[in-house]
């Protein structure tokens, strides 16, 4: 693979259990219910990863960002519980299942290390869980703001917090009027701290 190095404790995987991936803008890495072959770290681009639920809809439950690992539920399970595909030419890792496993089960610092991983990813994970449930569209996209989570284009950012593109620019468009948000540049918002009292 690669000399990039991988940030610890991924660093501890043999390198003949990882495998470099590129995907092109669009084109996905896995499929819901399909088998499980490892978790993955992202190292450029950007992944988004989508679940179809049972009535047919589907919701963005993850973005990850390069540094960020993704699907390590993989680990513990059979099939992939969601789709991952490349939001943009992305170049990830995947670390292979029983690999990780062994380490887990093996090395200590390893296992210790991963779960606080996984422990902060489960709390970004319950955030989103209760800004979805907020249903005021201005609401949610302000506590979205406050969390730093409009790092790319509107539109993906309007996928991450479930709501229709022109719902988003809508709302933005009269928050800014109201000078609740700031407009710094196009698809840049931050919020106006000197009204932060008002929201």
């Amino acid at each position: 693979m690669s000399e990039t190095p991988l940030p610890a404790p991924l660093s501890h995987i043999d390198r003949d259990d990882t495998v470099v991936k590129t995907l092109d803008s669009g084109e996905t890495l896995f499929t819901q219910s399909s088998a499980t072959t490892g978790l993955f770290i992202l190292l450029e681009g950007a992944i988004i990863l989508r679940r179809t639920t049972q009535t047919g809809h589907t919701i963005v439950i993850h973005r990850a960002h390069p540094g960020e690992t993704f699907a390590e539920a993989a680990v513990f399970s059979e099939t992939y519980h969601c789709t991952a595909s490349a939001l943009c030419k992305s170049v990830v890792v995947e670390c292979k299942k029983g690999a990780v496993l062994s380490l887990l089960n093996q090395d200590k610092p390893f296992a210790s290390a991963m779960l606080q991983r996984f422990a902060h990813q489960l709390q970004v994970s319950r955030r989103q869980v209760e800004l979805l449930s907020i249903r005021a569209a201005d609401e949610r996209i302000i506590a979205a703001l406050h969390d730093g989570m409009l790092v790319e284009d509107i539109h993906s950012f309007a996928d991450t917090i479930a709501l229709a593109p022109e719902t988003v620019y809508r709302v933005l468009k009269q928050l800014t009027e109201d000078e609740v948000l700031i407009k710094s540049g196009r698809g840049k918002y931050h919020l106006n701290t000197a009204n932060t009292g008002d929201v």
